[in-house]
């Protein structure tokens, strides 16, 4: 039979603690990331020419 004060399993509030804790953790993982890519990005010399060329074209398409 299972006890449910035992000492040893987490409570409800204790599991969303970490639960809570995971999804800010994932969150700033994503951010880093974000950050890490676009610094990437602004130091790559090759991604920002296709980026302005994609712009031109994107500028001339639009004009028509």
């Amino acid at each position: 039979m299972s006890n449910h004060n035992n000492p040893t399993e987490p409570s409800q509030t204790q599991l969303q603690e970490v639960q809570a804790a995971l999804f800010n953790l994932r969150d700033g993982l994503m951010n880093l990331k974000m950050s890490l890519q676009e610094l990437a990005f602004m130091t790559d010399e090759n991604a920002q020419r296709e980026a302005m060329l994609e712009a031109e074209n994107l500028i001339m398409r639009l004009r028509g």
